[in-house]
């Protein structure tokens, strides 16, 4: 697999805005130069888009000023149009290099570069050199043209250097691109790539903190580039699902990373991260597009998964997926489209199928907590309410029926043995459930009396299976990569049953367990990472905090502009009504 050839492709799928204004400061860095001013949304710019100094080995410091354009530039783009080329250099070398730098870097010698992600065509050569030629005559200033032929060595050379990623990352790089068509295996390549962009070696942690700051931010530039290019790449292959799980382990991974420096409030890293989170959700959206009409199929995807838990194994993975990406949306105060579409694609998904309702194995309460916070903070409590009294009614029938409980081991073969085979005993694996626990937290923090009371009714039912609720410690900022295992980043309480009121509950699932963090102890609090609460626990699947979901309640009342519901008046809401 050629990595400067797949460099090509993702160069050439780039925009101009939020891509290609991102790619550049973190490549220029990577040179050694030192970037003045970045893009600016909405700022008069004088033609130029990025500035930035450089001085060879014994030269003297250079202005460089970058004009960023996207796409092939032929004659007509280079002369006409608003977002011509000629103009914007002439601006650069008259009022911004005249006006708008400083008295010390207008007396050095300057350079404008105009960068593109495509090339310059034949056709606009002989201009382009003419306008070359008047410029450097007239006002003493070199212009250039950096189009893929020239980005793509920089970007292998200077970002994916062999020193930087230690050889065996860039390796793991391509074995992911190669092995697209297996998405397991490029996954677990692809997190390969991201932990060995993102583990220093022992020499860097011995130079000065601002030289390891820097180190760290070239690293976190690597593995951004390397998502990029998975994303491209899957794109090419018509396989996206690698790009849509390699995004989530990246970002948590990249958060981690910086926690464990104490570097995730510094701005630089700040504005890495979100511009990773955008093209994550952005994979998502595509992702979603490319899936939609099978997953609102229950025939296409039984012929897909024939055997029922295998295909409630994909459909819940895919619920948790959609509500994972929805609460990203709303964390990020994304515009109302692309909410609302998200929205509107979660309760098609649930009313087109059924085997929501009944979780095959107790891990799936994950997806399904999801699900909740995800139409909570839409301030659809409605559905939500529906969707419990569902998962209750259904909860009820196979206790009664001793039969189709969910597997506590979150084993497959387990679910198939219990279930379908029917080679273990209908309750072999039923002796802990983090899904009642589940139930018990949204009705109670819901401020629904029924619900709640129902809940609690199905303790005699309960006899000898173990309730637990999860809380997660401070650690769970930096586990993504740390090699710990879950239990070392949380704790799990033992439930001697629900309290007697909804609000009695409400308030002990909003106060964590001994030795576990509170919401106020995490460095995530009221930001928008905090979303990566849910992220972490789609991945990695450990249960959703109580105390996450009580946030969405908060939200959803805000949204409607009064207190969560004390009663049970929608209790019966018809979830497919939605």
């Amino acid at each position: 697999m050629s990595l400067r050839l797949v460099l090509n492709h993702y160069l050439a799928s780039l925009r101009e805005r939020d891509e290609l204004d991102v790619l550049l400061p973190e490549l220029l860095e990577a040179m050694g130069h030192t970037v003045i001013s970045r893009p600016q949304v909405g700022v008069n710019q004088a033609g130029v888009d990025i500035v930035s100094t450089f001085a060879e080995d014994g030269a003297h410091e250079e202005v460089f000023l970058w004009v960023l354009k996207f796409g092939d530039v032929g004659r007509p783009a280079l002369v006409a149009g608003p977002h011509a080329i000629e103009p914007s250099v002439r601006e650069a070398c008259t009022d911004f290099a005249e006006h708008r730098l400083d008295a010390v870097r207008r007396a050095l010698p300057k350079r404008v570069v105009v960068v593109s992600n495509g090339d310059l065509r034949q056709e606009a050569q002989a201009l382009f050199t003419g306008l070359v030629d008047q410029i450097e005559r007239h006002h003493r200033i070199r212009v250039e043209f950096w189009g893929a032929s020239e980005l793509t060595p920089l970007i292998e050379e200077h970002l994916f250097d062999e020193a930087l990623l230690l050889g065996p990352a860039k390796s793991d790089l391509r074995a992911a691109l190669a092995g697209l068509e297996d998405t397991e295996a490029a996954v677990h390549r692809f997190v390969r790539f991201v932990d060995g962009c993102l583990t220093a070696t022992a020499e860097g942690e011995l130079r000065t903190p601002a030289a390891h700051t820097r180190d760290f931010f070239r690293r976190c530039a690597a593995a951004a580039m390397g998502f990029g290019v998975l994303c491209v790449w899957g794109r090419t292959e018509n396989n996206l699902k690698p790009g849509a799980i390699g995004g989530d382990y990246l970002i948590l991974r990249l958060w981690a990373a910086a926690a464990a420096r104490g570097l995730e409030s510094e701005p630089a890293f700040v504005e890495r991260f979100m511009a990773v989170l955008g093209a994550h959700l952005d994979s998502l959206d595509k992702y979603f597009g490319k899936v939609r009409e099978a997953l609102l199929s229950p025939r296409e995807l039984v012929s897909y998964r024939p055997n029922h838990v295998f295909y409630t194994q994909l459909l819940f993975e895919e619920l948790g997926r959609l509500a994972t990406f929805l609460i990203a949306l709303q964390y990020l105060d994304a515009p109302a489209a692309p909410r609302k579409g998200a929205l509107g694609f979660l309760r098609e998904v649930l009313s087109a199928h059924v085997a929501w309702r009944r979780p095959v194995l107790d891990e799936q309460s994950i997806d399904l907590a999801l699900v909740c916070v995800a139409l909570l903070r839409a301030g659809d409590d409605a559905v939500v309410r529906g969707a419990v009294q569902e998962w209750l009614h259904v909860l009820r029938w196979v206790l009664r029926k001793h039969e189709f409980l969910p597997v506590d081991s979150d084993l497959l073969e387990d679910a198939i043995a219990t279930q379908i085979t029917r080679t273990a005993a209908p309750d072999a694996f039923f002796e802990n459930s983090s899904f009642v626990p589940m139930l018990g937290a949204v009705s109670a923090l819901i401020g629904d009396e029924i619900l709640f009371t129902q809940v609690r009714e199905l303790q005699p039912s309960l006899e000898g299976v173990t309730l637990e609720r999860w809380w997660p410690s401070v650690a769970l900022e930096t586990f993504t990569g740390s090699g710990l295992n879950l239990t070392a980043v949380g704790v799990s309480q033992t439930l001697d049953g629900f309290r007697t009121t909804a609000a009695e509950e409400a308030i002990a699932c909003r106060q964590p367990s001994e030795h576990a963090a509170a919401r106020i102890d995490f460095r995530w609090r009221g930001t928008p990472a905090e979303m990566l609460v849910a992220v972490s626990a789609r991945l990695h699947r450990h249960p959703v905090p109580t105390w996450f979901i009580s946030l969405a309640v908060e939200e959803c009342a805000r949204l409607r502009g009064m207190e969560p519901t004390p009663g049970g008046e929608g209790a019966g809401a018809d979830v497919s009504a939605a």
